[in-house]
């Protein structure tokens, strides 16, 4: 009886190593095979899967097998090698480039008022900010980052910043300071604004945040 019940623990403890751990404290999910840059267009051989316990998986991750809701995407900001994959990790289609688009940075130096709530995604209204009634139109926001090039995000209470935005009312924390912005545009509408800004004696432009 000792012999066997000596028996059975060992087959329970190797149970217990080689299985039962996997299959009662972790869960299998999709994470990155390799870093990504934000703008990455997701292939199958970027993803793969690993186990996580279970109290460490995101709300929104990808489990395993569900590897085909993701490719095709395109990621909203880096994503690390290893890195858990969640529904949060992409950005919109309505924010992929269209022919001839590209992103154009808006520096500091340039920026003469700008809201600390501008986020990813918000549209702006760019305006001069010299009183003589000039305008450049409206653009989404690729980017918002700060002096070290780190995207700004939403930073809750006591809590990691935020993968997605607040809306307006609640931004009421951030990670960082704005610096500068990255906008979504032709060249040719780039171009108006650079030759604008970069011929004032001062930051000139209003970036007005606008609803759509």
């Amino acid at each position: 009886m000792g012999v066997l019940l000596a028996l059975f623990a060992v087959a329970g403890l190797v149970f217990w190593e080689t299985e039962g751990r996997s299959k009662l404290l972790m869960e299998l999910v999709v994470v990155a095979s390799a870093d990504m840059r934000a703008g990455t267009l997701v292939r199958e051989d970027m993803l793969t899967a690993a186990l996580i316990p279970k109290d460490g998986v995101l709300e929104n991750a990808f489990r395993a097998g569900s590897e085909s809701e993701i490719v095709g995407k395109r990621t909203a900001w880096p994503i690390s090698a290893r890195q858990q994959i969640s529904s949060d990790a992409f950005a919109p289609e309505e924010d992929y480039l269209k022919k001839g688009e590209a992103f154009f940075v808006i520096p500091a130096a340039w920026i003469a008022m700008r809201s600390s709530a501008l986020r990813r995604g918000d549209t702006v209204e760019i305006a001069s900010a010299l009183g003589d009634g000039a305008g450049f139109g409206r653009y989404r926001l690729a980017f918002v980052k700060d002096a070290d090039e780190l995207e700004v995000r939403d930073m809750p209470a006591g809590g990691e910043a935020l993968p997605g935005a607040l809306s307006l009312g609640e931004r009421t924390d951030a990670n960082a300071m704005i610096d500068h912005v990255e906008i979504i545009a032709t060249k040719g509408a780039y171009e108006a604004i650079r030759v604008y800004a970069e011929s004032a004696l001062a930051p000139s432009l209003l970036l007005i945040q606008r609803e759509e």
